[in-house]
């Protein structure tokens, strides 16, 4: 799944600032509505905060992933929002601090695989402290697109043919090294993103 092919420029949202994870979700709603994206915004905003009763939606790594299931939806999407100053969201302990929302949009009909699909693009992505710094850092939409879609060529596995097969084995000994202290990172976070099946 690639994240780039999940969003657009005018889903993204730099700077925010939200008087709570209410405010924050109503904003990305509106952007949903305004791009195309929903064919009942009332429906979709009931469908999240239908959600947001049933169990946090605040991940850790300061990342929260509120999202819908709803046929107001056309197809998968989400809009994003990077907070100017944090923002306290309901989390599995209790309020924590975000920077980082997305907020998701499925059609039920891919509920199961798109859904889950999504959900560890992103946590696999985001536990990735270089990656979040930087889109944290970014100054405008298209740094942000240009990430997303970095991000998506670097997860692609690489084969040099030049090198020998002993060479390419080295290779991959070192990607697995390389990947496996994020991933421990990360496993804490994509248990919580398994949560958000559960209904």
């Amino acid at each position: 799944m690639k994240l780039a092919q999940l969003t657009t420029p005018e889903l993204i949202m730099l700077d925010a600032v939200f008087g709570d994870r209410f405010d924050a979700i109503n904003a990305l709603t509106d952007k949903l509505e305004q791009t195309g994206k929903l064919t009942n915004k009332a429906q979709f905003l009931e469908a999240v905060l239908k959600r947001e009763e049933e169990g946090p939606t605040a991940l850790g790594e300061y990342l929260a992933v509120p999202h819908g299931k709803s046929e107001a939806v056309k197809e998968p999407v989400f809009a994003c929002a990077f907070v100017k100053d944090e923002l306290m969201w309901k989390g599995l302990d209790g309020d924590e601090p975000v920077n980082m929302i997305f907020l998701l949009a499925i059609p039920p009909e891919e509920a199961g695989s798109t859904h889950m699909e999504v959900l560890t693009t992103l946590t696999s992505s985001l536990v990735d402290d270089d990656f979040r710094d930087q889109l944290l850092a970014a100054r405008n939409t298209e740094e942000i697109m240009a990430l997303f879609e970095k991000g998506d060529a670097a997860s692609e596995p690489q084969v040099d043919k030049s090198e020998t097969e002993s060479a390419q084995q080295d290779n991959v000994a070192k990607d697995i090294s390389h990947i496996a202290y994020p991933a421990v990172l990360g496993i804490g976070v994509i248990i919580s993103a398994f949560l958000f099946l559960l209904l």
